[in-house]
């Protein structure tokens, strides 16, 4: 069984100017480019999930790499215009951090986010690992 370090969630938002026929159409093409780009960087597992005027997608990959992340978000930022922009967070399976980007004209935005550990049996588990 292959082990995945990272769980990624997507969210797209499209404009509420698109007629349903150019919403349909830019659906179709921001599937493909987007699913290409992640099974370009590995991603496995990829689930997209249309609400109305937007799509959830799901995938995993196999590190938890910040420079992963920001090729990916480089990657899909040209197919964000003012008629969709994304959300994407990176889960580190861990629960040790999370990193969440925003992309919206073809610009990215960034936060990341570190877990505490919940007490001091997480904390002897990470002395251990350290070692």
């Amino acid at each position: 069984m292959a082990h995945n370090a990272t769980e990624l969630f997507a969210q797209f938002v499209y404009s509420l100017e698109l007629s349903y026929h150019s919403l349909l159409e830019r659906e179709t093409e921001l599937k493909a480019a987007v699913a290409g780009i992640w099974e370009q960087y590995g991603g496995e597992f990829i689930h997209f999930e249309e609400m109305g005027d937007t799509i959830r997608a799901q995938c995993v990959f196999a590190k938890y790499e910040e420079d992963l992340f920001h090729d990916i978000c480089e990657d899909i930022a040209p197919h964000m215009d003012s008629f969709v922009e994304a959300r994407l967070l990176f889960i580190n399976k861990d629960l040790d951090t999370l990193h969440l980007y925003t992309i919206s004209n073809g610009n990215c935005r960034e936060s990341c986010l570190s877990l505490p550990i919940a007490g001091p049996l997480g904390l002897a588990l990470l002395e251990r690992d350290s070692r």
